[in-house]
């Protein structure tokens, strides 16, 4: 994807036009111009950014001159922003709070971690049914592994409840039994 530079703003081009008008007269060909040919008519490559969603937005198009490049701002989220507090009559109260609550993540990746544990307990809970209502001990194997998972989701959820951030907490990839595979 190319973009082209000129003094009214930044136009984007999905593909470069066959034949152009350029400052020289018409150019046949154009789409196989020299990056020299066309970056003398203000066409540049767009370099999409790499960033992460969850914690930055991604902006409006700009050149960068130093790398002969068009380009996406790339900015942090605000965590810390507040906003006025609306109240029952559509009127702002005076009082703010924090637009981004910690707790409202934690309750979600929380809500998460016990999803997880429910489906992979699931397979085996018609022994704990067994056992409450008929009293037939459960296989040792299943409850071993029962208790595995768990304890795996009580630790999960202490790693939730010490996040101290929204992007740590928002950031957190919530994992049963992580593998010793190297990413």
């Amino acid at each position: 994807m190319k973009a082209q530079v000129t003094n009214t703003g930044i136009h984007i081009h999905k593909t470069l036009p066959n034949t152009y008008n350029g400052s020289n007269g018409l150019m046949l060909n154009f789409r196989k111009a020299s990056q020299e040919v066309l970056e003398a008519e203000g066409f540049y490559d767009v370099v999409k950014p790499s960033y992460d969603r969850q914690t930055q937005t991604k902006g409006g198009l700009y050149f960068d001159e130093a790398k002969k490049i068009v380009t996406y701002d790339v900015t942090d989220i605000d965590f810390s922003q507040e906003v006025d507090i609306i109240g029952e009559d559509g009127e702002p109260t005076g009082e703010t709070e924090k637009r981004y609550k910690i707790a409202d993540i934690k309750a979600s990746k929380i809500s998460e971690i016990k999803s997880k544990a429910g489906k992979m307990l699931e397979p085996t809970d018609w022994q704990v049914i067994r056992k409450a209502e008929r009293d037939i001990n459960i296989d040792t194997d299943i409850a071993t592994e029962r208790a595995g998972i768990l304890t795996e989701a009580d630790r999960l959820e202490a790693e939730v409840n010490a996040k101290k951030s929204y992007k740590t907490a928002l950031q957190y990839k919530v994992q049963f039994f992580p593998s010793d595979e190297i990413e």
